[in-house]
């Protein structure tokens, strides 16, 4: 099958191919150039370059650029995607953190998520996979809970919040009614180490990402750096259980 359709690459003449192949690899050059300019690095003549993109189904230059142009976008739209984060979205020593968070989790009686929204839910996700590997974990995003009333008795508890803008409402009370209680140490995964959450927590995991929000509620903002550290985490505090087993 052609790179450009439904065109037999070997039915085309020599001078085609040459073209064909010239066109294949300059697509970021082709947006800008004209017909004369692609003949002239192809080695060809202009009617060549025309009967070209004709027989590729393009009744002018004009609309084969714009299919070009077309093509990158997708392409680049692609390329973010799986480019989602990188080693440089994350502190240079984020395996110390890890291996502090980690050790914190092993030491406790409970862990704790708590999120809400989108967050929330990767709350549940980490709450559900720590607890596959033994460790006594839940997660809740009904704020109204009385949290910190099932607590105070209790032995040694680690929480982790998960918040995007680290300006939740509903968590920072939570936050704020744990923080009187010596047997619970907070830990947060944010984008925003200087938030408000982030100042009530005893940990601070910071990442970037681009916030993103549709209207004033709905956060389109990409979990994956999220998720990718509790799993990170979880693997962590796996392996020390194994050792400890031993």
């Amino acid at each position: 099958m052609s790179f450009f359709g439904n065109i037999d690459f070997q039915n085309l003449t020599y001078t085609e191919k040459v073209i064909y192949n010239y066109l294949k690899n300059n697509l970021d050059k082709i947006p800008y150039m004209h017909v004369r300019d692609i003949a002239t690095e192809a080695h060809a003549g202009s009617s060549s370059v025309m009967r070209l993109i004709h027989k590729m189904g393009f009744d002018s230059y004009i609309d084969f650029k714009g299919y070009i142009k077309k093509q990158q976008t997708v392409k680049n739209e692609q390329d973010s995607l799986f480019k989602s984060f990188s080693e440089h979205d994350f502190p240079d020593n984020l395996d110390e953190i890890l291996d502090e968070m980690a050790s914190q989790i092993v030491a406790s009686d409970n862990l704790i998520f708590t999120g809400v929204g989108a967050s929330g839910l990767i709350c549940d996700y980490a709450s559900r996979r720590f607890a596959g590997i033994g460790i006594n974990s839940f997660s809740f995003s009904d704020v109204t809970y009385p949290i910190a009333s099932k607590l105070r008795n209790t032995a040694y508890t680690f929480m982790i919040s998960l918040s995007i803008s680290g300006e939740t409402g509903e968590i920072i009370e939570v936050l704020n009614s744990l923080r009187a209680n010596k047997d619970i140490t907070i830990a947060t995964i944010t984008p925003n180490p200087s938030s408000t959450i982030a100042e009530l927590s005893d940990i601070v995991l910071p990442y970037n990402v681009e916030e993103r929000r549709v209207g004033l509620h709905f956060d389109l903002s990409s979990q994956l750096p999220a998720v990718f550290l509790i799993e990170s985490l979880t693997e962590k505090v796996f392996q020390m259980t194994k050792e400890i087993d031993y």
